[in-house]
C-alpha cells in the first residue's frame, strides 16, 4: 500500500469548496484520482486512462463576475478614503488596498473554466482544473498519457464525421430562441436565488420595523442580514452564469446585486453623517450603534427616503423572485429536441 501511494503526483490546480474543503487531482500509475478533502475526511474517485473518453474545457464568466464585484467594492472604500478624514480615512484605504490585491491576484490567475471527464458511465467535473491557464497545461500532459494508452487517432475520422453532421444541421438550422438553447448549459436549481429572495423580503421586513421599534439589537440584526445578502447574490451570480435560468430571473439577481449596493452605501453615508455630529463617540463603535439605532426615520428625511427606497425595492425584487421560483416552467429553460446525427460505432476513443 505504501508503495502505491509513494507513485502518486500532485497535479497542479486546487479548488476551496463553498464552505469547507479543498478538491485536489493526483496522477497515479495507470488513473487519474480525484481527492475532496474536509475536516479529515477524504472522499476518492479513480478515473482509469483506459476508460477515459473526453476530457472537455469550456471557459467561463465566473471570474470576470468575481473582478466585477471585487472592483466596485474597492472603488467604495476608495471613495470613502477620499471623503472621510483622519482615521476613517487610514481604516477605509487599507481596506481598498486588501481589495485591490486580492483583485490583482484573481486577474493574474487569469480567466476560469469549467472542465469534466467522460467516460462510459460518466461524467464527472475535475473541480480542482478550474483555472484556464493550469487547464491548459493540465491538458497538454494528459493527453500525451493517455494517447501513450489508448493510441492515437486518425483525425479524418473525426473530419468526416463533422461533415456529415454539419450537413445534417444545416437542413434544420435554429433561429432565434431555439439557437441559444442550443448553447450548453448548466443546470441550475435556483435554491441559491429562493436563499436570496427569501433574505430580500427579510430585509424588508426589518426595515419597515425600524418605523416603530429602535433597539441596536434591529441594526445588528440587519446588518447581519445584510452581509448574507451580499453572499447569496454574489453566490447566485455566479452559479447562473450559464445556467439554464430564464433571463427575468437573472435580471431579479442583478438588481439584487444593486439593491445590496444600495444598502451597503446609503447605511455606509448615513453612519458617518451621526458619527460626524458626534465627534465624542467617533472611536466608540457600540456608542455609535446605539445612536444610529435610536435615530428614527421620523426624526430625518434622509433616513425616511433611504428607508422607503428600502422596502419598496425589496418588494419589487423579493415577491416576483419567490413567485417565479414557486413555478419551475418560468425559471428553467425546458431543453428542445436536438436533431439526431449518424454516429460511426466503430470509432476510436477521443480527448478534446
Amino acid at each position: 500500500m505504501a508503495s502505491e501511494a509513494s507513485t502518486y503526483r500532485r497535479l497542479p490546480g486546487k479548488k476551496k469548496g463553498f464552505l469547507i474543503g479543498y478538491h485536489t487531482l493526483w496522477q497515479g500509475s495507470d488513473h487519474l484520482l480525484q481527492i475532496y478533502s474536509r475536516l479529515g475526511v477524504e472522499d476518492y474517485k479513480r478515473f482509469y486512462f483506459d476508460d477515459i473518453q473526453a476530457i472537455i474545457t469550456r471557459k467561463t464568466g465566473t471570474g470576470r463576475i468575481q473582478n466585477i464585484v471585487i472592483g466596485a467594492f474597492a472603488g467604495f472604500f476608495c471613495l470613502f478614503a477620499v471623503t472621510s478624514g483622519g482615521g476613517w480615512s487610514i481604516f477605509h484605504a487599507i481596506i481598498a488596498a486588501v481589495m485591490l490585491l486580492i483583485l490583482l491576484i484573481n486577474v493574474l490567475k487569469g480567466p476560469t473554466c469549467k472542465t469534466v471527464l467522460i467516460t462510459a458511465v460518466q461524467t464527472e467535473k475535475l473541480c480542482s482544473l478550474h483555472r484556464l491557464k493550469t487547464t491548459q497545461t493540465m491538458m497538454n500532459r494528459l493527453r500525451s498519457i493517455i494517447e501513450r494508452r489508448q493510441g492515437r487517432i486518425n483525425p479524418a475520422i473525426f473530419d468526416q464525421q463533422s461533415v456529415s453532421a454539419s450537413a445534417h444541421l444545416t437542413r434544420r438550422s435554429p433561429t432565434g430562441a431555439n439557437r441559444h438553447s442550443l448553447k450548453a448549459q448548466k443546470h441550475e436549481r435556483g435554491r441559491v436565488h429562493l436563499s436570496l429572495f427569501v433574505l430580500l423580503i427579510f430585509d424588508g421586513l426589518i426595515v419597515a420595523a425600524g418605523f416603530m421599534l429602535t433597539h441596536a439589537a434591529l441594526t445588528l440584526l440587519g446588518s447581519a442580514v445584510t452581509m448574507l445578502l451580499g453572499i447569496c447574490v454574489i453566490v447566485a451570480l455566479v452559479r447562473q452564469h450559464e445556467s439554464n435560468l430564464k433571463r427575468p430571473l437573472r435580471t431579479l439577481t442583478w438588481a439584487a446585486l444593486g439593491y445590496v449596493c444600495f444598502s451597503f452605501i446609503a447605511g455606509y453615508i448615513i453612519s458617518m453623517g451621526i458619527a460626524f455630529r458626534h465627534p465624542e463617540i467617533l472611536r466608540n463603535q457600540w456608542e455609535l450603534i446605539k445612536l444610529f439605532s435610536s435615530t428614527t426615520p421620523w426624526e430625518s428625511p434622509l433616513i425616511m427616503t433611504v428607508n422607503i427606497m428600502a422596502i419598496s425595492g425589496a418588494a419589487v425584487i423579493g415577491i416576483p423572485g419567490l413567485f417565479m421560483l414557486k413555478n419551475p416552467q418560468q425559471v428553467i429553460h425546458q431543453p428542445s429536441a436536438l436533431p439526431t446525427t449518424p454516429v460511426h460505432t466503430g470509432s476510436p476513443k477521443r480527448i478534446s
